[in-house]
């Protein structure tokens, strides 16, 4: 049992007459009094009391192949690590889509995002990260950006995990045909999942903006919303609407895209 002092005790729990006290493993004698709401946790995970790390994550696959008189193929990859210990969390995200039709490429995009969160209290943290992505129809050759900044983890848990992050980013743009670039900018962050309805479902968003308020100014939103369906042995389902936002693209481009998935796969914790 982990105390609200950080104190771990091994030892059996007894109710008596004055609260609540903790006997050793034989038993019989007392260890500590104490109150049930000093209790914090019973049977604490590694990360909680810092003699280990717990990881979770998620990997999910789509695709569809048509061949005869239409002929088209594509394929959608995404995933999230995330390595927790008491002080630390490592998150590694990332996404990959590829698509063809008649043979001819229509998509082909990547971004992959690390992060690395040091807690300074229970809730507070700061953070070090890093996006690196591509995208040849949006004309990025490589957008790399590297971030520092602080967050609040307002929930975290099995069932619900909600934090808030913002810090300052650098921005370097690396296009195929437009003059290459490099800028600083603002960053804001919002990373939520819950488990809902006796964990049938768990629900997730998350988005990330960038601004850089020196002329031309220049946003870049990046969302993910969605729903996850648990089956068995780790199996899950998931559909979800991905939105990301350029306010200056490249050329004459579109400033954003959508795009709806429905994916299997394999979730772990």
């Amino acid at each position: 049992m982990m105390l609200s002092d950080q104190t771990v005790v091994t030892g059996f729990l007894k109710h008596g007459e004055n609260g609540q006290a903790i006997l050793d493993e034989d038993g019989k004698t007392e260890l500590i009094d104490t109150e049930l709401a000093e209790i914090q946790y019973i049977n604490p995970s590694k990360d909680l009391i810092g003699e280990g790390f717990v990881w979770t994550g998620n990997l999910n696959l789509g695709g569809t192949f048509n061949n005869g008189n239409s002929k088209n193929r594509n394929m959608q990859f995404n995933g999230e690590s995330i390595t927790r210990g008491l002080e630390d969390r490592y998150t590694v995200q990332g996404y990959a889509y590829w698509a063809q039709d008649n043979d001819e490429q229509t998509q082909n995009n990547l971004r992959v995002r690390g992060q690395y969160d040091h807690f300074f209290t229970k809730k507070w943290f700061t953070y070090l990260n890093t996006i690196q992505e591509k995208d040849r129809f949006r004309d990025i050759r490589l957008r790399s950006t590297y971030g520092v900044g602080t967050g609040y983890q307002i929930f975290e848990g099995e069932k619900l995990n909600l934090s808030l992050e913002g810090g300052l980013s650098w921005i370097k743009q690396d296009y195929y045909e437009e003059s290459d670039e490099n800028h600083g900018a603002l960053r804001w962050a919002v990373n939520y999942n819950q488990y809902l309805f006796d964990s049938f479902v768990q629900a997730f968003h998350r988005h990330e903006v960038l601004y850089t308020p020196r002329a031309p100014s220049q946003i870049l939103l990046y969302s993910s919303t969605g729903l996850r369906f648990p089956f068995i042995l780790g199996l899950s389902a998931t559909t979800q609407l991905d939105y990301n936002l350029d306010s200056r693209p490249a050329d004459d481009r579109r400033k954003g895209d959508t795009r709806a998935l429905f994916t299997l796969g394999y979730t772990w914790k």
